[in-house]
């Protein structure tokens, strides 16, 4: 697999010194894509109406693929969620993809320098259930374009 990263670059306020700011994912796109359940979204943002730590906003002002790559998906819209862990204060994210006939993909991961991007599904669905339940994290964020 080639080296590809995403850079999502989100609005910032009118006036500011840089009126954008960016993140940067490295992908983990696999032969066997890691699907994101659609309940996933609402869930979180049923819990954000329970939490202040969980919030829900739109703000991707768009999404740069670099590197080369050997498959060419055009993703209808992307959702950025980062979050903090509880246990040792580590920041993570992950970037979302929508494929019009397969639904929510994970894409790509932050930090990009992460030593191993290797994924499974079942590993990624736990994380899920867990930033869902909302004890294991803190500040999570969801970003949607």
């Amino acid at each position: 697999m080639s080296t590809i990263f995403y850079k999502v670059i989100f609005k910032g306020l009118i006036g500011d010194s840089s009126e954008s700011y960016s993140l940067t994912f490295k992908n983990i796109i696999q032969e066997k894509l890691i699907h994101v359940p659609s309940q996933f979204f609402s869930s979180l943002k049923l819990l954000s109406q329970k939490q202040t730590n969980v919030i829900n906003f739109q703000n991707i002002r768009e999404v740069v693929k670099i590197g080369d790559s050997y498959t060419n998906y055009d993703f209808n819209y992307y959702i950025v969620v980062l979050y903090t862990s509880l246990s040792d204060g580590k920041k993570e994210g992950f970037l979302v993809g929508n494929l019009k006939k397969l639904g929510d993909i994970l894409i790509g991961i932050w930090p990009f320098n992460q030593e191993d991007t290797s994924l499974s599904s079942k590993d990624f669905l736990k994380q899920l259930n867990l930033l869902t339940e909302g004890s294991k994290f803190k500040d999570i964020s969801v970003i949607y374009s």
